[in-house]
Parts: C-alpha cells; sequence; structure tokens
C-alpha cells in the first residue's frame, strides 16, 4: 500500500507534467488521483485546490454536484469514476512515470519547513497554507 502523502505528491507532479504538455484531460485525471490521496493522507486543502482546477477546465465534470471533494468520495456514482481512473494510473505507474522523467515523489531537500500538503499546494500553484 503507498504512503498517501508519496502518492499525492506523485500524482501532483505528473498533473502538472500533463499541464505543461497542454494535456488536460489526463491532467484532470491526475488531479483526481491527487486529490483522493490528500484526503486519505489528511490534506483536504489539496483536495480542494485539485477540485478548483478541474472545475475551472472542465465545469461538466463528476464533481460538479459536490461541493467538497470529501463529499464526492461518498457518492456511489463518483466511487465508480474513482475506480477507473486508478486503473488508468496505479500509485506503482506513477512512480515508473516519474522516473522517465528524471522525478520523484519526494520532497525537495531543501525544504524541511514543507509538509507535503504545503509543498503540493505550491505545486498547484496555491500559496495559502491548509
Amino acid at each position: 500500500m503507498p504512503d498517501h502523502d508519496a502518492a499525492m505528491l506523485a500524482y501532483v507532479k505528473l498533473a502538472g507534467v500533463s499541464q505543461a504538455r497542454k494535456q488536460l484531460g489526463p491532467r484532470d485525471k491526475f488531479l483526481v488521483l491527487a486529490a483522493s490521496a490528500a484526503c486519505r493522507a489528511g490534506w483536504p486543502a489539496v483536495a480542494e485546490r485539485c477540485r478548483e482546477l478541474i472545475l475551472a477546465h472542465n465545469a461538466a465534470h463528476l464533481l460538479r454536484k459536490h461541493p467538497l471533494f470529501q463529499d464526492a468520495l461518498r457518492d456511489a456514482d463518483f466511487q465508480t469514476y474513482l475506480k477507473q481512473i486508478e486503473r488508468f494510473c496505479s500509485y506503482e505507474k506513477a512512480e515508473y512515470l516519474l522516473a522517465r522523467q528524471e522525478m520523484t515523489p519526494d520532497l525537495p531537500k531543501l525544504s524541511t519547513k514543507l509538509s507535503p500538503g504545503d509543498y503540493a499546494l505550491l505545486l498547484l500553484g496555491h500559496s495559502e497554507k491548509p
């Protein structure tokens, strides 16, 4: 079972790679996975930032029905969708994809004061702490 902080960071970084390549469909899938891992890791602010980014690109996304990402996790339809997305990219595949980009899901060595949640928010373009 993956470390949820590491999974959250891996998916956030892959979302950034997809964003840089202007591949917004895959980016949104990585953001859903990052938000799910963030909820499991106890970083609801990261999950909400992911939700904001998804809805800014796709206002008709399944997440639109839910005021919070955590609410979506309780919905059976969303759980079905999440299982499909998890098949799209498991944590092991995320690690492999990051390695191909010469990246890791780790925090930068110089930022010992940043929590995984704070670092994820920075990567997602959000400067406020959770």
